[in-house]
């Protein structure tokens, strides 16, 4: 035969193996396999939906600035075309500089007004090359520069003057380039500067054309120019609405930075040169790409445009945190929808395993569970099961008859213990009653030797107050009013000895509320004050109460002359046999006052209690104090 274990112990996987946890189990997974799936699967479509209309939002943001950017300039073009093709702009300005060369041969009184045909050639002009520009005014500006530095504006600007071809960055390269027309980069312009009412210096941009008479010979270059607010207006306008999001580049291909204005080229480096890469491999004039920002290790996406017409490229730089937020924000928000249905759907599994298995695990846990403490505190359940199983039934029927049983023999055994604990602590409470109240009229009686009869009236009245106190029913109280009592009692002493006897108290504030039992402390100090006046005064208590490690201390130390071993010996032999015995001690009128205060502490708290009896270094005796808090006091 083989041996039968009497262990009570159980393999951990047996535990598992009951029909709640198994039909638990089953659901839960089926519920987690299914929804995992179906999540998964409408994430990725969701997420490469909205990844996609972020990746098109970024391309065609990019693309609109580009086209509209182009727009600006292919007006400034259109404005200069017409001028260029313009036989009447032609034969008028050649008019114009021939008669301001035949009015110049003939030198002209001024004293005498009179009408010169240069001024009727200006005014025809003006007329013409307004025409050109059109009603809508496409252009702020436009100037017509011939080769013996001159020029007349029409525009803002109207006027016609000299003009300085070696102070003009542009002429040279107007004048021996082979380009159809040149652009030039944003610069400072002070002349249009003063149309505008703004305080700052306004930026322009103008094109340039070599301007040719109808026999393709040049006779003067046309200047179109253009706010450079307005041109990069579409630019300004998203950087307006979108302040923290994307950054903008506009340069052309020689990688000059257009926008953004001033800007630090080393800055931009790195995506001018990506941008010139791809489109050298792939010749592609739109692209969008992932890109990692080699200054600050960003992962960003970068959006290219390129325009054949202006030379320009346009590039939009967004953070990919910040382009996908929304996609991020989704899944966080799908996460936790998941998580709640996943658990509501689990809960729901748990429930249908527990009505399921609901008559068998009540009995379990009920034979199980049951402890002496349930039956004393009446706590086992008294119902019946109506299981619907008659066997289940019957078996719980007589597991409550057995319950009752036993409860009925706890609750008398409960009875006796709590009958004897509470007469225990009755009795160590009364034996300190008359202890407390023997030695306060051995200190009236001396003062009355003294004839200190104002004090005596100041002690009785703070007696009545103690004797109040210690009168009351109440085994535990607040720390707060057992130290106020203690200080009573110290007022008391003090009225006799004055200044001879000082004290302190230094009391965490979190231990205030702390309930200990009463008349903990005052004996402690009244001890302290019995044998630390045998040294000469002045005499010092000081009773210090504070938390450590989960536990609360009370100390109270004087300045006498401490513990003889002889005593210390004596009490803590004493202390093992109380500890021992658990019996009560024998308060004498000449003392013993500590060891009812130690078996008090027993009784309330248990093996934490704690009281410890010892010298102190700097001289004086210490007696401690304290306990466990409980999770209610922490």
């Amino acid at each position: 035969m083989k041996a039968i274990s009497g262990g009570t112990g159980t393999p951990m996987w047996n535990k598992f193996r009951n029909i709640q946890t198994i039909l638990f189990s089953t659901y839960s997974l089926i519920i987690i396999v299914v929804f995992t799936i179906l999540v998964l699967w409408f994430y990725t479509w969701t997420s490469d939906l909205l990844r996609k209309n972020a990746t098109d939002s970024l391309e065609n943001n990019g693309k609109s600035m580009q086209e509209q950017i182009e727009s600006e300039i292919r007006k400034m073009n259109d404005v200069s075309l017409n001028v260029m093709y313009s036989n009447l702009v032609k034969n008028r300005f050649k008019q114009y500089l021939s008669d301001i060369d035949n009015g110049a041969s003939e030198p002209v009184d001024p004293a005498i007004p009179q009408a010169s045909e240069p001024l009727e050639s200006a005014k025809e002009l003006a007329e013409i090359l307004t025409a050109a520009i059109g009603p809508s005014r496409p252009v702020e500006q436009l100037y017509l520069y011939d080769f013996k530095n001159k020029v007349y504006g029409n525009g803002f600007d109207n006027r016609e003057r000299y003009y300085d071809p070696k102070k003009k960055f542009w002429y040279d390269e107007v004048v021996s380039s082979d380009a159809t027309k040149i652009i030039t980069p944003p610069v400072i312009d002070e002349e249009m500067s003063k149309y505008i009412s703004s305080r700052d210096k306004q930026y322009s941009m103008s094109l340039f054309r070599l301007f040719y008479d109808t026999y393709n010979v040049p006779i003067g270059i046309v200047e179109v120019k253009q706010y450079y607010n307005r041109i990069m207006r579409s630019v300004l306008d998203y950087k307006r609405d979108n302040p923290d999001q994307e950054s903008v580049l506009v340069y052309t291909d020689a990688g000059e930075i257009l926008y953004p204005l001033e800007a630090n080229a080393e800055d931009y480096e790195a995506y001018i040169q990506y941008a010139g890469e791809r489109r050298g491999s792939e010749a592609p004039d739109r692209f969008t790409s992932a890109f990692t920002n080699p200054l600050t290790g960003h992962k960003e996406l970068l959006s290219y445009h390129h325009s054949s017409f202006t030379g320009w490229n346009t590039v939009l730089i967004v953070s990919e945190n910040k382009l996908l937020s929304p996609l991020f924000r989704f899944a966080r928000t799908t996460v936790l929808v998941a998580l709640f249905i996943l658990l509501f759907a689990i809960a729901l599994s748990y429930v249908a395993a527990k009505r399921i298995t609901y008559p068998i695990l009540k009995i379990h846990r009920a034979i199980r569970n049951i402890r002496l403490d349930d039956l004393g505190s009446g706590r086992v359940a008294t119902q019946e099961l109506n299981s619907g199983l008659n066997e289940l039934d019957q078996l719980h029927g007589s597991f409550l008859q057995m319950s009752a049983r036993l409860r009925q023999s706890m609750d008398e055994l409960l009875l006796s213990q709590s009958q004897e604990l509470q007469s225990k602590l009755v009795a160590l409470q009364t034996q300190m009653n008359p202890h407390f109240l023997y030695n306060t009229l051995a200190t009236i009686s001396a003062m009355a030797e003294e004839k200190m009869n104002e004090e005596i009236v100041a002690m009785s009245e703070n007696m009545s107050d103690i004797l109040r106190y210690i009168s009351s029913d109440q085994p535990l109280v607040p720390l707060e009013t057992e130290l106020l009592y203690t200080a009573k009692y110290l007022e008391v002493n003090g009225l006799r000895h004055r200044s001879k006897l000082m004290y302190e108290f230094e009391i965490a504030e979190r231990l205030k509320r702390l309930q200990v039992p009463k008349l903990i402390v005052q004996p402690l100090v009244e001890n302290a004050l019995k044998f630390g006046t045998l040294e000469k005064p002045p005499w010092r208590i000081r009773i210090k109460a504070d938390v450590a490690d989960h536990r609360w201390r009370i100390s109270v130390s004087d300045n006498g002359p401490g513990f003889s071993e002889d005593s210390l010996a004596r009490l803590d032999q004493k202390i093992r046999e109380l500890g021992r015995s658990n019996e009560m001690p024998v308060l004498q009128l000449g003392g013993m006052g500590l060891l009812n205060i130690y078996i008090r502490l027993k009784l309330t708290y248990g093996d934490s209690a704690r009281f410890e009896l010892a010298n102190s270094p700097e001289g004086g005796a210490v007696i401690t104090i304290g306990g466990k808090l409980s999770n209610k006091e922490e």
